[in-house]
């Protein structure tokens, strides 16, 4: 009896001096409170250091010496001229076009001066890209640094004129504005070049 009695005084005196935290269904963290009311557990603020560290990091390769500058002059492209080609004709909406040497691969870039928020843009793009093929897809999303430019590769695939795409692009955004660096290829051919497109992607610097 006097053990009962223990237990019963010191789980009150317990519930005296510490909130109750419970969790509901749904995994939400609940805090009962000593005067009998409740409140849900604040979320946890992502930190953006962390975000960062977990990113995976792309850096500019030594022999990329050919430079491109833009004309915005906020960001420049280095590229290796013994894999890539600049075509210098004016294209509708990319500021930069390039070719891989033999002609298997393209890589564009295409600036807005409008921020976009990160976590929205790639669903953005896919919604172009569903204008002409509505069985355009997300295959994967990586978070990255390109640089020091934090943003995120991804990789989609859509089908044009009866040909099956696959896509690899590094999108940022930011107050400089938001960047669309696209690689694309056929997807029987992706795995041969996927290495060169990240090569020509991480040429891309903010000036």
């Amino acid at each position: 009896m006097k053990k009962i009695k223990f237990l019963i005084l010191f789980c009150a005196a317990t519930a005296t001096f510490a909130d109750e935290v419970v969790y509901t269904k749904t995994g939400k963290k609940v805090v009962l409170k000593e005067n009998f009311t409740w409140q849900y557990s604040p979320e946890p603020k992502p930190d953006p250091s962390k975000k960062l560290n977990s990113a995976r990091l792309i850096l500019k390769g030594t022999d990329q010496t050919n430079l491109l500058k833009s004309k915005s002059g906020l960001y420049s492209v280095f590229y290796n001229p013994t894999l890539w080609t600049n075509i210098t004709e004016s294209h509708e909406f990319a500021e930069f076009h390039f070719v891989n040497q033999a002609r298997t691969g393209n890589a564009m870039v295409i600036y807005e001066g409008l921020e976009i928020p990160i976590d929205s843009f790639p669903e953005l793009v896919l919604l172009n890209v569903i204008k002409t093929d509505p069985e355009a897809r997300i295959v994967n999303i990586e978070d990255c640094s390109v640089n020091g430019v934090v943003g995120k590769i991804v990789t989609y695939t859509a089908q044009i004129k009866g040909l099956r795409f696959i896509f690899y692009s590094f999108l940022a955004s930011g107050n400089f504005g938001s960047v669309q660096f696209s690689t694309f290829t056929l997807e029987s051919q992706f795995e041969k070049e996927k290495a060169n497109f990240e090569k020509v992607i991480s040429g891309f610097v903010l000036n």
